[in-house]
């Protein structure tokens, strides 16, 4: 009888921890400061898109710097830290651009910046000094940076489709139409 417990609790618990580690390792990418940001603008969807897409670039622009200071103490684990961060950012972003698509939100504004945006992110991401980090954190980082672009792109073309069917639902922040 308790084995039947047990394996009936081991994955419910498990289940329960796998959202509180993603969620910390977001938290973790974030500044207090920004985390404050975010949440402010939950019932925003084009600025909070923004503003991750603000911070996603400052942790591009901290690679480039790291990149060009070949004399910074530590580098090469910043630049691991910063790939880890740009990564978590860049798929929190795509998942919010998912949830706010999904509700009929009018988010076209700013997945017209995501798509400019994005498009420059691989080439800064391959011009990494080599042993600055493992291959699989760029790997991470530049699929990441293409999957947004790729989103951005595809989101915006179904969004004009839908606003041109909906026009009553341009310029609102969801919850149109199933």
């Amino acid at each position: 009888m308790p084995r039947r417990i047990a394996c009936f609790l081991i994955p419910l618990l498990a289940a329960g921890f796998i959202p509180r580690l993603r969620a910390q390792d977001q938290q973790g990418a974030l500044s207090p400061d920004e985390v404050q940001q975010i949440r402010d603008n939950n019932i925003y969807p084009n600025v909070r898109i923004k503003l991750f897409l603000k911070f996603v670039q400052e942790r591009i622009d901290s690679l480039k710097r790291l990149t060009a200071n070949t004399d910074a103490a530590h580098r090469m684990t910043q630049i691991g830290d910063k790939l880890q961060e740009f990564t978590s950012l860049c798929d929190e972003m795509q998942d919010n651009m998912d949830t706010y698509d999904s509700n009929h939100a009018d988010i076209r504004k700013a997945l017209k910046e995501v798509v400019k945006a994005s498009a420059e992110w691989p080439p800064v991401l391959h011009a990494l000094p080599n042993g600055s980090n493992s291959d699989f954190e760029v790997d991470t980082a530049v699929d990441s940076a293409e999957s947004a672009y790729k989103d951005a792109k595809q989101l915006s073309t179904e969004q004009e489709i839908f606003f041109k069917a909906h026009p009553k639902m341009r310029h609102k922040t969801g919850s149109g139409p199933n």
